[in-house]
């Protein structure tokens, strides 16, 4: 099984294991909530001819030593195909709050003010750039390829924007990730893309990297 082959299977059973935890702890503890998975949102975008990438802890899920429940999805989409992918989810979820801003447009449900859906929009560079390190998942979507979806957890966690809380929910993402794939790591790869993240983020993942790898304490 080659590397990409061994991804998309991973990502297939992790997604499972996560939208099945996420249902759960909904359905106990928060019944008024109204139930999305991934997998209903990239089906979604797949209708009306949007193939997203799908970001955050459900791109990455399949990369991690075991999988976690989120409350939110999030879908990366080109720039051609955001007004599409905002109706799409509009029609698919009516009652939701639209929240636009710049650089997403979020989906909150009103019934616990939680947003559960992120369609995020390519106006960064470190977000351009992962349209070009995908790894196809059937018809319907894309996952970035192991070395960027650690470099987008790496933007999120050096965000001057990004909460506190979490920037170390993110750094726990990606300790685990580097962890469980150090021996298929492509840390040249790493460091190019760390690159545009911004100047000098390219020595800055490495040292977090090699820390990791080390054992030692990480710092963000």
């Amino acid at each position: 099984m080659t590397r990409t082959e061994e991804a998309v299977r991973s990502h297939l059973q992790a997604l499972g294991i996560s939208s099945a935890l996420t249902q759960m702890f909904r359905r106990k503890y928060r019944p008024m909530a109204i139930e999305v998975t991934p997998e209903a949102v990239v089906e979604v975008l797949h209708s009306v001819g949007v193939r997203p990438v799908l970001m955050g802890t459900h791109g990455l899920a399949g990369y991690r030593s075991e999988s976690r429940a989120t409350q939110d999805v999030d879908v990366l989409v080109r720039k051609k195909d955001i007004r599409k992918a905002v109706r799409a989810v509009q029609r698919a979820y009516p009652s939701f709050v639209v929240q636009d801003t710049p650089v997403v447009t979020r989906f909150v449900d009103p019934a616990t003010d939680k947003v559960v859906i992120d369609v995020m929009k390519p106006t960064q560079d470190v977000f351009r750039l992962v349209f070009r390190h995908t790894i196809p998942v059937g018809e319907t979507h894309d996952i970035p390829e192991l070395e960027m979806a650690l470099i987008s957890k790496f933007a999120a966690m050096t965000s001057p924007l990004r909460r506190q809380a979490k920037k170390f929910v993110d750094a726990g993402d990606f300790v685990d990730v580097v962890e469980n794939n150090r021996d298929v790591l492509d840390l040249t790869k790493m460091r190019r893309l760390a690159e545009k993240v911004y100047p000098g983020g390219g020595a800055e993942v490495m040292k977090l990297v090699e820390d990791i790898l080390a054992g030692r304490k990480i710092e963000i």
